[in-house]
């Protein structure tokens, strides 16, 4: 009987599959938006099936996810253990920046900060595939802590930086319906 929770994890064949990053855009959608959120299995038929969402998300219209564009190359992702020895998991902090300084740009932001929300990050091999990793679900929402940097006329450009933190990360490989609104 071969071993379900575990496999070998072998090179991959295809050069682009290691490359780093994600596309400069960020998406989200208020969790009250969503007609259904899809989610994975509770049991996988193989490995990774527990992670990947199953279906697409649905809206009705004309809901759906909102982008914001960001800095380039601003979009990371990283993943650290949190808990006690025994009762670990996993924690997953996305970053990313947005130009500028507005009104509307700060209420958005300020919204988010208590929001429960989807999030989507786009795989920056954007020409080979759809895919997205998504932070949050119908239950756990990812936590927004804001930074603003007014720079000065020497130094740049005005700039948020956001940082969204979740214990609940997914792979989602499906429609990403846009929100018309």
């Amino acid at each position: 009987m071969a071993n379900a929770n575990y496999a070998n994890i072998t090179k991959s064949t295809n050069p682009r599959a290691y490359a780093g990053g994600y596309k400069n855009v960020f998406l989200f959608a208020p969790r009250a938006d969503f007609l259904a959120i899809s989610k994975p299995p509770d049991v996988g038929a193989a490995i990774g099936d527990t992670l990947t969402v199953a279906g697409a998300h649905t809206f009705t219209d004309p809901k759906g996810f909102f982008s914001f564009d960001c800095k380039t190359n601003s979009v990371t992702l990283k993943g650290t253990t949190v808990g006690e020895d025994g009762a670990q998991e996993m924690e997953w902090s996305a970053e990313f920046n947005i130009l500028g300084d507005d009104a509307s740009t700060q209420e958005m932001i300020q919204r988010q900060l208590n929001d429960d929300i989807v999030c989507l990050l786009k795989e920056a091999a954007c020409l080979e595939d759809d895919s997205y990793v998504q932070l949050g679900d119908e239950c756990v929402s990812p936590v927004f802590k804001v930074e603003f940097d007014g720079k000065n006329t020497k130094e740049g450009k005005k700039e948020y930086k956001l940082t969204v933190t979740c214990k609940t990360k997914f792979f989602y490989a499906h429609t990403v319906t846009m929100s018309t609104e």
